[in-house]
C-alpha cells in the first residue's frame, strides 16, 4: 500500500510540474492558450507556473538517494517569499516589480492584468509550502495532511466555480485564480497527502476494515460526485434545453435520488454482508464460549470435588493429630504421696489448654519423680500448627527418655536441648522451643526449677497476699539452638496455700483493637486480683480478662496454663511415719527402743 501511495504522489507531482512547464512554454512562445485552456478563462501567471515547477521538483526529488533537504528548504523559502511578496502587494497597494520583470506589459483581462499572481494563489502557495516543509520534517509530518487538505478545499471551490460557469472573482478588481492554477494546487495537495500515506490524517480515517472507513470510502466520493453532477446537469444541460423549471427540478431530484439509492444499496450490501459475517462469527464465538464455559464448569466441579475430598482427608488427619496430641497430655495427675487418694494429695494440679488451631505447639507434662516429689514440664515451640505439634512430640519423647535419670531440672533441660538440637540439625530445619522444668517436693517444702527462655512462672503466696515471678538464676537461651547450652537450677521454698502458675506467651501477647499490647505486667496484675479465687476459677477469670482486653474470643497463639497448688506439706507427717516404722522394726527384733527416738518425736 505504501508503494501505491508513493506512485500516486510521484504522478501528481509530475503532472503539477507538467502544468507549470506547459504554462511557461505558452508564455515564452506566445501561445497563451496553453496557460488558460480557454480564451474566456484567465491564464496562469508565469510566476505561478515557475513556483509550481519548483515545488514539483522538491516532491519528485524527495525520494532520490542524493536528495538534500537544505536545498529543498531553500526552494520552499524562495516560493514562500514570492507568495508573501504578492500578499504584501495586495494589502499595501505597492508593487515590488518581481512579476514586471517576467512580463512587463501584459494584456488586460477585464479590469485586471494577466500574468499576475492572484492573492488567493499566493495564500495557497504559503500553505502548500508549509505542508511540504512539514512533510520533510518527521516531527511536523502530522500537520502536513491537514494543511494540504485546506489547499485542496480552497482549490476545489475555485474549480466548482468554473464547472458551474461562474468563476470566482471574475468581473471584479481582484485577480481571480486561473483554472490550471486550481488544478495544479489540487494535484500538488494530493501529492503531499499521498506522500504522507495512511499514517496521518486524512488518509488514516479511510484505511482499514472498520465500518467507519468503509462508509467514508463509499459515501464521501459519491456525495461529492452527486453534488457535482447535479450542479453540472442543472447549469449546463437542463437550463440549455429550456425546460420547465419544475420539470428541471424534478429531473435533477430524480437523478439525485437514483444516484443516492445506488450508493446506499451498494453500501448496504457491503455493510450487511459484513454485519452478517460478524453475526456469524459472534454466534460461533458464543457457541465456543458456552462450550468452554461448560467444560470449565465441569473442571471446576471436578477440582472442587477433589479439593473437598482432600480437605476432608486433611481435616480428618488434623482431627486425628489433635486427638493424638491431646492423648500425649496428662489425663490425670499424680497424688502426693502416691498412696494417698487424690482428694488428700499434698499437691494439687490444674491445667488449661487452648490451641489456636487444630493442633498446638504448646505441651506440658506432670510426672512423679519420688514418693513426695513431682516433676512439671511446660514448653512452647516456635510458631503453631503441624510443624510445632511435631516438635512437641519430640519434646515429650526426649522428656520421657531423660526424666528418670537425674532429677536436677537444669541438667534435664540440657539433655533435652542437646537431643532436640541433634534432631533438628539432622532434619535440616531451624526451630526452637522455650520451656520450664521444675520439681516440687511436698516433704521438703521445696521447689527446684530451671528456665530455658520461657516466661517465668508466677508464685502466689496466698497467706501473705503477694504474687511475684520466680527468680531467674542467670540467663539461658531457648531449647534447640545451641547443642551445649547449660541451664541453671534455682531453689525456693513452698508453704501451704501457695500456687505456682506456669503459662505460655500466647496468654499475654495479644493486642486490642487499637494495637496496644497486653504485657506480662498486665498478666501479673490480673493474677494478683484473682488470687483468692479457687485455682480453676482463677484461670478462667484471667483468661476472660485477656479476652475482654482483645475483644476476641479466640487467640492468635496457643495458650497453656498449668498450676501446682500446695494443699499441705509432708515434712512432719513423713518424719512421724519414719519413726513409727523404726519402732515397729525394733520391737519385732526384740531390741529396746531408744528414748531419744521418743524425745525427738
Amino acid at each position: 500500500m505504501k508503494m501505491i501511495y508513493r506512485r500516486i504522489s510521484f504522478f501528481c507531482a509530475l503532472m503539477t510540474g507538467a502544468l507549470g512547464a506547459l504554462t511557461l512554454i505558452g508564455w515564452v512562445s506566445g501561445l497563451e492558450m496553453l496557460a488558460s485552456i480557454r480564451q474566456t478563462y484567465i491564464p496562469m501567471a508565469p510566476s505561478t507556473a515557475l513556483a509550481f515547477t519548483l515545488l514539483s521538483l522538491v516532491l519528485l526529488l524527495r525520494e532520490h538517494p542524493k536528495f538534500r533537504r537544505p536545498m529543498a528548504e531553500v526552494l520552499l523559502f524562495v516560493v514562500g517569499i514570492v507568495a508573501g511578496g504578492k500578499l504584501f502587494e495586495f494589502f499595501s497597494g505597492r508593487s515590488l516589480g518581481v512579476e514586471e520583470w517576467l512580463v512587463a506589459d501584459p494584456v488586460m483581462f477585464g479590469a485586471v492584468r494577466t500574468a499576475r499572481m492572484s492573492p488567493i494563489t499566493a495564500l495557497n502557495f504559503l500553505l502548500i509550502c508549509l505542508a511540504i516543509l512539514a512533510l520533510l520534517k518527521v516531527r511536523l509530518r502530522v500537520w502536513a495532511g491537514p494543511v494540504a487538505a485546506v489547499v485542496l478545499a480552497i482549490s476545489g471551490v475555485v474549480v466548482l466555480g468554473y464547472m458551474h460557469g461562474t468563476p470566482l472573482l471574475y468581473g471584479g478588481t481582484i485577480i481571480p485564480v486561473a483554472l490550471p492554477t486550481a488544478a495544479a494546487f489540487i494535484l500538488l495537495g494530493s501529492s503531499v497527502i499521498a506522500a504522507i500515506g495512511a499514517e496521518c490524517w486524512p488518509l488514516r480515517i479511510w484505511q482499514g476494515d472498520s465500518t467507519r472507513a468503509l462508509l467514508l470510502r463509499w459515501f464521501l466520493p459519491m456525495v461529492v460526485l452527486v453534488a457535482v453532477v447535479e450542479g453540472l446537469l442543472r447549469t449546463h444541460f437542463l437550463t440549455g434545453w429550456a425546460l420547465n423549471p419544475a420539470l428541471s427540478s424534478a429531473l435533477s431530484t430524480l437523478l439525485y435520488i437514483l444516484i443516492v439509492t445506488a450508493v446506499i444499496s451498494q453500501v448496504a450490501r457491503l455493510v450487511g454482508r459484513r454485519i452478517d459475517r460478524a453475526e456469524s462469527e459472534r454466534n460461533a464465538a458464543q457457541a465456543a464460549l458456552e462450550a468452554l464455559n461448560r467444560e470449565l464448569e465441569q473442571r471446576i466441579a471436578e477440582r472442587t470435588r477433589e479439593l473437598s475430598a482432600k480437605n476432608q482427608q486433611m481435616e480428618e488427619e488434623l482431627t486425628m493429630a489433635r486427638e493424638l496430641q491431646l492423648a500425649l497430655l496428662p489425663d490425670h495427675f499424680p497424688s502426693i504421696p502416691q498412696s494417698a487418694p487424690a482428694t488428700e494429695s499434698a499437691l494439687k494440679f490444674f491445667s488449661l489448654y487452648q490451641p489456636a488451631g487444630a493442633v498446638s505447639g504448646d505441651f506440658f507434662s506432670v510426672f512423679p519423680v519420688s514418693e513426695t516429689g513431682v516433676g512439671i514440664f511446660i514448653c512452647d515451640v516456635m510458631g503453631h500448627g503441624v510443624r510445632a505439634a511435631l516438635v512437641t512430640s519430640m519434646m515429650r519423647a526426649l522428656l520421657e527418655q531423660h526424666s528418670g535419670s537425674d532429677p536436677d531440672p537444669g541438667l534435664l533441660l540440657s539433655q533435652i536441648n542437646h537431643g532436640l538440637h541433634s534432631i533438628l540439625k539432622q532434619a535440616g530445619t531451624t526451630m526452637y522451643a522455650t520451656g520450664v522444668m521444675m520439681i516440687a517436693d511436698a516433704a521438703k517444702a521445696e521447689l527446684v526449677y530451671a528456665i530455658a527462655g520461657h516466661p517465668p512462672p508466677l508464685h502466689l503466696h496466698r497467706r501473705e497476699g503477694t504474687t511475684m515471678p520466680l527468680e531467674l538464676n542467670g540467663r539461658a537461651g531457648a531449647l534447640g539452638l545451641f547443642p551445649h547450652a547449660t541451664f541453671a537450677t534455682t531453689r525456693t521454698t513452698l508453704e501451704p496455700g501457695d500456687l505456682i502458675m506456669l503459662y505460655t506467651d500466647g496468654l499475654f501477647e495479644v493486642e486490642d483493637t487499637e494495637g496496644e499490647l497486653y504485657t506480662q505486667e498486665d498478666l501479673l496484675k490480673a493474677v494478683h486480683r484473682s488470687r483468692n479465687l479457687p485455682t480453676a476459677e482463677m484461670f478462667q477469670a484471667v483468661l476472660a480478662e485477656v479476652q475482654a482486653f482483645s475483644q476476641r474470643r479466640d487467640f492468635d497463639d496457643d495458650v497453656c496454663i498449668v498450676g501446682i497448688e500446695v494443699a499441705h506439706c509432708l515434712a512432719r507427717e513423713t518424719r512421724h511415719g519414719e519413726e513409727g516404722q523404726a519402732v515397729k522394726e525394733l520391737s519385732k527384733s526384740g531390741q529396746a527402743v531408744p528414748d531419744t527416738l521418743f524425745d525427738a518425736a
